[in-house]
Protein backbone atom coordinates (compact mmCIF):
# COMPACT_ATOMS: atom_id res chain seq x y z
CA UNK A 1 0.00 0.00 0.00
CA UNK A 2 1.46 3.56 -0.48
CA UNK A 3 2.34 5.14 2.55
CA UNK A 4 0.41 8.15 1.82
CA UNK A 5 -2.40 6.57 2.37
CA UNK A 6 -2.12 5.36 5.42
CA UNK A 7 -2.86 9.45 6.47
CA UNK A 8 -5.45 9.68 7.95
CA UNK A 9 -8.13 11.48 5.10
CA UNK A 10 -10.57 12.27 7.71
CA UNK A 11 -7.85 14.71 9.34
CA UNK A 12 -6.48 15.91 6.47
CA UNK A 13 -9.98 17.08 5.42
CA UNK A 14 -11.35 18.69 8.91
CA UNK A 15 -7.56 20.37 8.80
CA UNK A 16 -8.74 21.86 5.37
CA UNK A 17 -12.17 22.99 6.94
CA UNK A 18 -9.91 24.32 10.05
CA UNK A 19 -11.47 22.18 12.57
CA UNK A 20 -8.50 19.83 13.22
CA UNK A 21 -5.32 20.63 15.34
CA UNK A 22 -2.39 21.74 13.71
CA UNK A 23 -0.23 19.29 15.43
CA UNK A 24 -2.29 16.47 13.51
CA UNK A 25 -1.29 17.94 10.24
CA UNK A 26 2.41 18.13 11.15
CA UNK A 27 1.95 14.67 12.44
CA UNK A 28 0.43 13.99 9.17
CA UNK A 29 3.46 16.06 7.23
CA UNK A 30 6.27 14.60 8.96
CA UNK A 31 5.60 10.94 7.78
CA UNK A 32 6.07 12.92 4.29
CA UNK A 33 8.93 15.14 5.01
CA UNK A 34 11.92 16.33 7.12
CA UNK A 35 12.74 19.59 8.23
CA UNK A 36 16.08 20.80 6.90
CA UNK A 37 18.76 20.57 9.56
CA UNK A 38 19.92 23.64 11.70
CA UNK A 39 23.82 23.14 11.14
CA UNK A 40 25.84 22.75 8.34
CA UNK A 41 26.47 19.55 7.44
CA UNK A 42 30.28 18.61 8.92
CA UNK A 43 32.96 17.39 6.81
CA UNK A 44 35.93 15.16 8.65
CA UNK A 45 38.69 16.58 6.15
CA UNK A 46 37.21 20.00 5.56
CA UNK A 47 36.44 21.91 9.34
CA UNK A 48 34.57 24.72 8.40
CA UNK A 49 35.68 28.07 10.44
CA UNK A 50 34.40 31.71 10.03
CA UNK A 51 37.85 32.47 8.16
CA UNK A 52 37.44 29.48 5.35
CA UNK A 53 33.56 30.54 5.00
CA UNK A 54 35.02 33.90 4.34
CA UNK A 55 37.44 33.05 1.63
CA UNK A 56 35.24 30.91 0.01
CA UNK A 57 32.25 33.78 -0.29
CA UNK A 58 35.02 36.08 -2.05
CA UNK A 59 35.92 33.54 -4.31
CA UNK A 60 32.53 32.77 -4.79
CA UNK A 61 31.79 35.82 -5.98
CA UNK A 62 35.20 37.03 -7.58
CA UNK A 63 35.30 37.17 -11.43
CA UNK A 64 38.90 36.67 -11.62
CA UNK A 65 38.86 33.57 -10.92
CA UNK A 66 38.02 33.26 -14.97
CA UNK A 67 40.13 33.70 -17.66
CA UNK A 68 38.07 36.49 -19.42
CA UNK A 69 37.36 38.19 -15.85
CA UNK A 70 33.48 38.36 -16.67
CA UNK A 71 32.37 34.96 -15.09
CA UNK A 72 32.31 33.99 -11.43
CA UNK A 73 30.60 30.67 -9.96
CA UNK A 74 27.87 33.12 -8.97
CA UNK A 75 27.73 33.73 -12.83
CA UNK A 76 26.03 30.20 -12.91
CA UNK A 77 25.26 29.92 -9.65
CA UNK A 78 23.06 33.09 -8.96
CA UNK A 79 22.27 33.68 -5.28
CA UNK A 80 19.61 36.38 -5.86
CA UNK A 81 17.35 34.26 -8.51
CA UNK A 82 17.78 30.75 -6.55
CA UNK A 83 21.09 29.53 -6.85
CA UNK A 84 21.14 29.26 -10.16
CA UNK A 85 20.93 31.23 -13.80
CA UNK A 86 16.98 30.35 -14.55
CA UNK A 87 18.75 29.60 -18.15
CA UNK A 88 18.29 26.22 -20.50
CA UNK A 89 21.64 25.74 -21.08
CA UNK A 90 24.41 28.06 -18.75
CA UNK A 91 26.76 30.10 -20.90
CA UNK A 92 30.69 30.64 -20.09
CA UNK A 93 34.00 31.38 -21.16
CA UNK A 94 33.73 32.86 -24.99
CA UNK A 95 29.94 33.43 -24.78
CA UNK A 96 29.72 29.63 -25.34
CA UNK A 97 26.50 27.71 -24.53
CA UNK A 98 27.03 24.32 -22.30
CA UNK A 99 25.33 21.43 -22.79
CA UNK A 100 23.33 21.60 -19.56
CA UNK A 101 21.78 24.04 -16.99
CA UNK A 102 22.97 24.90 -13.76
CA UNK A 103 21.53 23.07 -11.15
CA UNK A 104 20.57 24.94 -7.57
CA UNK A 105 23.81 25.52 -5.28
CA UNK A 106 21.50 26.20 -2.52
CA UNK A 107 21.14 23.32 0.27
CA UNK A 108 24.48 21.99 -2.11
CA UNK A 109 25.89 20.34 1.31
CA UNK A 110 22.78 18.14 1.26
CA UNK A 111 23.06 16.55 -2.20
CA UNK A 112 23.38 13.00 -2.51
CA UNK A 113 25.52 13.88 -5.89
CA UNK A 114 27.48 16.43 -7.30
CA UNK A 115 26.92 17.67 -11.12
CA UNK A 116 23.60 16.12 -12.94
CA UNK A 117 25.81 12.85 -13.71
CA UNK A 118 26.83 12.59 -10.04
CA UNK A 119 31.06 12.72 -11.85
CA UNK A 120 31.84 14.94 -9.02
CA UNK A 121 33.49 12.82 -5.54
CA UNK A 122 31.99 15.83 -3.05
CA UNK A 123 31.14 19.47 -2.69
CA UNK A 124 34.63 20.73 -2.88
CA UNK A 125 35.65 18.44 -6.44
CA UNK A 126 32.61 19.91 -7.89
CA UNK A 127 33.74 23.84 -6.76
CA UNK A 128 37.02 23.29 -8.42
CA UNK A 129 35.85 21.75 -11.44
CA UNK A 130 34.23 24.83 -13.66
CA UNK A 131 36.85 27.13 -12.69
CA UNK A 132 38.91 25.17 -15.47
CA UNK A 133 36.67 23.45 -17.75
CA UNK A 134 37.15 25.88 -20.97
CA UNK A 135 33.36 26.53 -21.33
CA UNK A 136 32.65 27.76 -18.19
CA UNK A 137 35.24 30.01 -16.58
CA UNK A 138 38.31 28.91 -19.05
CA UNK A 139 41.01 29.16 -16.88
CA UNK A 140 44.38 26.77 -18.77
CA UNK A 141 45.30 25.23 -15.31
CA UNK A 142 45.31 25.07 -11.36
CA UNK A 143 48.64 26.57 -10.96
CA UNK A 144 47.59 29.29 -13.46
CA UNK A 145 44.80 29.97 -11.05
CA UNK A 146 47.38 29.85 -8.02
CA UNK A 147 49.68 32.06 -9.21
CA UNK A 148 46.95 34.59 -10.31
CA UNK A 149 45.66 34.77 -6.59
CA UNK A 150 49.61 35.05 -5.39
CA UNK A 151 49.92 38.46 -6.66
CA UNK A 152 46.68 39.35 -4.84
CA UNK A 153 47.90 40.59 -0.91
CA UNK A 154 44.08 40.07 0.04
CA UNK A 155 44.26 36.86 -0.58
CA UNK A 156 47.66 35.43 0.05
CA UNK A 157 46.32 36.78 3.73
CA UNK A 158 42.94 35.10 3.57
CA UNK A 159 44.36 31.59 2.80
CA UNK A 160 47.03 31.92 6.10
CA UNK A 161 43.87 32.88 8.20
CA UNK A 162 41.75 30.07 6.99
CA UNK A 163 44.44 27.46 6.61
CA UNK A 164 47.03 27.98 9.41
CA UNK A 165 48.21 24.26 9.59
CA UNK A 166 48.59 24.21 5.67
CA UNK A 167 52.42 25.25 4.21
CA UNK A 168 51.73 26.62 1.53
CA UNK A 169 48.26 27.83 2.44
CA UNK A 170 47.41 28.72 -1.23
CA UNK A 171 46.97 25.81 -3.13
CA UNK A 172 44.26 25.16 -5.72
CA UNK A 173 42.98 22.49 -3.05
CA UNK A 174 42.36 25.01 -0.39
CA UNK A 175 40.65 27.49 -3.28
CA UNK A 176 37.74 24.43 -3.77
CA UNK A 177 37.67 23.52 0.29
CA UNK A 178 37.25 27.19 0.92
CA UNK A 179 34.11 27.35 -2.02
CA UNK A 180 32.54 24.06 -0.97
CA UNK A 181 32.66 25.72 3.10
CA UNK A 182 30.76 28.44 2.30
CA UNK A 183 27.95 26.36 -0.34
CA UNK A 184 27.49 24.53 2.88
CA UNK A 185 25.92 27.86 4.53
CA UNK A 186 23.65 28.25 1.73
CA UNK A 187 20.57 26.66 3.36
CA UNK A 188 16.79 27.30 2.96
CA UNK A 189 15.86 27.20 6.11
CA UNK A 190 12.16 28.17 5.84
CA UNK A 191 8.96 28.54 8.27
CA UNK A 192 8.01 25.00 6.48
CA UNK A 193 10.90 23.70 8.44
CA UNK A 194 9.69 25.36 11.72
CA UNK A 195 6.42 23.75 11.77
CA UNK A 196 7.45 20.12 11.01
CA UNK A 197 10.32 21.31 14.33
CA UNK A 198 7.12 21.99 16.40
CA UNK A 199 6.26 25.59 15.73
CA UNK A 200 2.37 25.48 15.05
CA UNK A 201 2.09 29.30 14.86
CA UNK A 202 4.66 29.11 11.81
CA UNK A 203 2.06 28.67 9.14
CA UNK A 204 -0.42 30.54 8.67
CA UNK A 205 -4.29 28.62 8.42
CA UNK A 206 -4.53 29.43 5.22
CA UNK A 207 -0.83 27.91 4.22
CA UNK A 208 -2.27 24.95 6.67
CA UNK A 209 -5.18 24.08 4.35
CA UNK A 210 -2.67 24.80 1.80
CA UNK A 211 -0.43 21.98 3.17
CA UNK A 212 -3.38 19.27 3.41
CA UNK A 213 -4.67 20.01 0.29
CA UNK A 214 -1.37 19.15 -1.33
CA UNK A 215 -0.95 16.04 0.99
CA UNK A 216 -4.47 14.81 0.28
CA UNK A 217 -3.37 14.88 -3.39
CA UNK A 218 -0.16 13.23 -3.20
CA UNK A 219 -2.95 10.63 -1.33
CA UNK A 220 -5.30 10.37 -4.56
CA UNK A 221 -2.57 10.06 -6.83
Amino acid sequence: MNRFRLISTTTLSFAIAGAAAASELRDASKDMFAPLPSTIPAVSDNPITPAKIDLGKALFFDPRMSASGVFSCNSCHNLATGGDDNMPTSIGHGWQKGPRNSPTVLNAGWQIAQFWDGRARDLADQAGQPILNPIEMGMPDAQTVVHKLEKLPAYREAFAQAFPDNDPPLTYANLAEAIAAFERTLRTESRFDDFLKGDKAALTEQEQNGLATFILSLIHI
